[in-house]
């Protein structure tokens, strides 16, 4: 009987342990989801600000871009906040895995609270029958001063197991409060520990975020050094590039001008040359006398024969034709036929032609002296080899040369 009630005395005790370690579990239980819900709570109004108004500062921050580091830059920056994000749903992630924890820790709790009140019940049911026959034999002992000494000694027995299960029970007691007290110290060590870890994780971000806004500034600041130099390189190449080009369009007005000049010079030459070659011809008249054409030569036809308007006129080998009155070249060209061919305005409505040169020694517009050489002769095959053909026109009609 003694035995069963200090059995039942320890299921009970354990009872009470389990219940109240069930308590502080639910308590703790309760505390990682008030901070779970904290932590959902911050990370949904972390995602809402990230995805409907921050992310269009990113993208602000992103487009404002000036150059290719200073989008690197930025991107870098962008990335700092992220991680910072992730940071936060990493450390929610953590605390749900704790909240994990310690629900699968009440439940085997729970499970062995409901077994030790199972074994309660059923030691609690013996310890009735135990009794029942305990007093059936108090009834029977009674009656017996026997009886009743074996009674007391049993009672005086029973007594000292029950003080010695009392110690036993009140040990274990005190031995299982320490334990649960070094449990409920280490985990709020733990999450002291978790809490200064999560702080300083933080102040190492935000002192990362500070260095990083300080590197930022100081590459901004160095950027805008680099583009007011190079604004001042350009606006000095700009003015070199200028000065240049004034000299280069100075020297070139200069070129010009010597060329202007140069073709001045020559305009007046040429000028000179027309007034020579325009100047009045002599007046000449059908009677005036006409040199003859080809020096050391001979008429071969005279004027007339066989109905031809001109003179053939022979002379020896490279014989040249002369000019027979002074005139300026009206014509030097060349016909299948009739070779080379010369026309000279001597004035006053009279034409002098050479036809059956080799080559032309003059050209159109030049002025020539009488006796000038004009070509050598034997250039038609018409009128024959060391030969050629002299015509005298008075207007429009071919006149004799008078030889």
């Amino acid at each position: 009987m003694a035995e069963l009630e200090n059995d039942l005395a320890r299921v009970t005790a354990r009872v009470a342990l389990a219940e109240r370690q069930l308590d502080d579990l639910g308590a703790q239980r309760e505390l990682t989801q008030a901070r779970v819900a904290s932590l959902q709570a911050d990370v949904r109004s972390l995602l809402n600000a990230l995805y409907r108004e921050r992310s269009g500062q990113y993208l602000a921050l992103l487009s404002q871009a000036k150059n290719l580091s200073d989008l690197l830059i930025r991107l870098d920056y962008a990335n700092m906040s992220g991680r910072r994000n992730v940071d936060v749903i990493g450390a929610l992630h953590r605390e749900a895995d704790v909240l994990a924890q310690q629900q699968v820790l009440q439940e085997q709790q729970t499970a062995r609270l409901k077994t030790l009140q199972g074994e309660r019940q059923v030691t609690l049911v013996g310890l009735r029958t135990r009794r029942a026959e305990q007093n059936r034999l108090l009834a029977s002992l009674k009656a017996s001063e026997q009886g009743q000494r074996a009674l007391r000694v049993r009672t005086q027995a029973q007594q000292a197991l029950t003080a010695q299960s009392i110690d036993q029970l009140v040990g274990q007691v005190v031995k299982e409060r320490a334990r649960i007290e070094a449990e409920r110290r280490r985990l709020i060590e733990e999450e002291r520990q978790r809490r200064e870890a999560e702080a300083r994780r933080i102040r190492e971000a935000q002192e990362r975020a500070r260095q990083e806004a300080l590197r930022l500034a100081r590459e901004r600041a160095e950027q805008e050094r680099r583009a007011r130099e190079a604004q001042a390189a350009r606006e000095r190449a700009a003015a070199q590039a200028a000065a240049q080009a004034q000299r280069e369009r100075q020297q070139a007005l200069a070129r010009e001008q010597a060329t202007l000049r140069a073709r001045s010079a020559q305009v007046a030459q040429a000028q000179q040359r027309a007034e020579v070659q325009l100047a009045p011809l002599p007046a000449a008249a059908p009677s005036s006398p006409v040199g003859f054409p080809l020096p050391g030569g001979q008429v071969a036809a005279p004027f007339g024969a066989s109905g031809a308007q001109w003179v053939i006129l022979s002379g020896p080998s490279g014989a040249q034709a002369t000019a027979a009155l002074e005139g300026n070249v009206l014509a030097a060209t060349y016909y299948a036929s009739l070779g080379w061919v010369v026309l000279l305005d001597n004035g006053s409505g009279i034409v002098t032609g050479y036809f059956g040169l080799q080559n032309a020694g003059v050209n159109v517009g030049d002025r020539v002296a009488r006796g000038a050489p004009l070509g050598v002769i034997g250039g038609s095959h018409i009128f024959g080899l060391d030969r050629m053909a002299f015509q005298l026109r008075q207007g429009t009609q071919a006149v004799a040369p008078g030889f």
